[in-house]
């Protein structure tokens, strides 16, 4: 992402907002310690580069949450930075009309009519609970109207992604004309979520829906868990809930993370240091990143 309107643009965009919104709240090694102002950071060597590896925060508040001096100094060492999405890539119509596609029904039902009687009456007991009309999501597969709750409920609380970490790298990368790219295609990281069966996206609504209540006394000990790089916090934190889901953890963590490993051969070729930055879920628990690129032959260090 070269260009400040592509920065602000993605920042602002909805679609891009709810897919990060179900990696932040809906998921999230061992005994590492902790220190202050560090985030989960580590680097590697490649062929004739270095390799930072961020854990991010997709959502943060803004004017309050500055990213910590150890990512700045990563920031500073590469010469391009690696995201989820390839965000100065995406048309804002075209990716609207991606989500319009993937997250309604083919067949034209309406969420109540996909979740059923008695756990739709669930759902909207548990979103009236927290300020949330569901009815106004009606349109929506149970997938969708899952990370637009999440979304909507951190909005309540004050964070948005425009503060998140990629958004702030983003502008720093658009002022130093640094060079942005994507691990993976909006059409691949919503088809992810698409891809769950009736079943477990029902699931995936209703303990949403549970987290959502439950977020006002979590969301500042997430934070600061991510801060000091407490990697046992953020894995109790973010990531018992989701492997609590199988077909939810297998989709969205570990597929995903093996198709991320695989593409860091052709990154350590390169001559360029290069920062990735993935979500933070993705790098704590026994199917992390960080193991499977040590399972290929890398060797992270953990920077504080």
């Amino acid at each position: 992402m070269i260009a400040t309107e592509s920065s602000k643009t993605a920042g602002s965009s909805p679609v891009l907002r709810c897919v990060w919104q179900a990696l932040l709240l809906g998921l999230l090694l061992g005994a590492s310690p902790a220190w202050a102002d560090s985030a989960p950071l580590w680097e590697m060597r490649g062929e004739a580069n270095r390799i930072y590896l961020l854990g991010s925060m997709h959502f943060l508040r803004p004017g309050r949450d500055a990213l910590p001096a150890a990512v700045i100094s990563a920031y500073q060492d590469a010469d391009a930075l690696i995201m989820e999405l390839d965000l100065d890539d995406l048309d804002p119509v075209a990716s609207a009309g991606l989500l319009q596609q993937l997250g309604t029904d083919p067949e034209g039902r309406s969420l109540q009519e996909l979740l059923g009687g008695s756990d739709y009456q669930e759902a909207v007991d548990r979103a009236r609970a927290i300020g949330i009309d569901i009815g106004l999501l009606q349109t929506f597969e149970p997938w969708l109207a899952a990370i637009t709750i999440s979304q909507l409920k951190l909005q309540m609380l004050g964070f948005d992604a425009s503060a998140g970490v990629e958004q702030q790298l983003a502008v720093l990368a658009a002022r130093d004309g640094k060079e942005i790219r994507g691990l993976e295609t909006l059409q691949e990281q919503l088809a992810a979520m698409d891809a769950l069966p009736p079943k477990a996206q029902r699931t995936f609504l209703l303990e949403t829906l549970d987290e959502a209540a439950d977020i006002d006394g979590r969301i500042d000990d997430m934070v600061t868990a991510w801060r000091q790089a407490d990697l046992r916090a953020m894995e109790r934190q973010f990531l018992d809930g989701t492997q609590q889901q199988p077909e939810l953890y297998r989709r969205i963590v570990v597929e995903r993370n093996r198709n991320w490993a695989r593409q860091f051969a052709d990154l350590a070729r390169e001559r360029r240091n290069l920062l990735v930055v993935v979500g933070t879920l993705h790098l704590v628990g026994p199917d992390s990143l960080i193991g499977m690129l040590e399972d290929a032959g890398f060797e992270p260090q953990p920077l504080r």
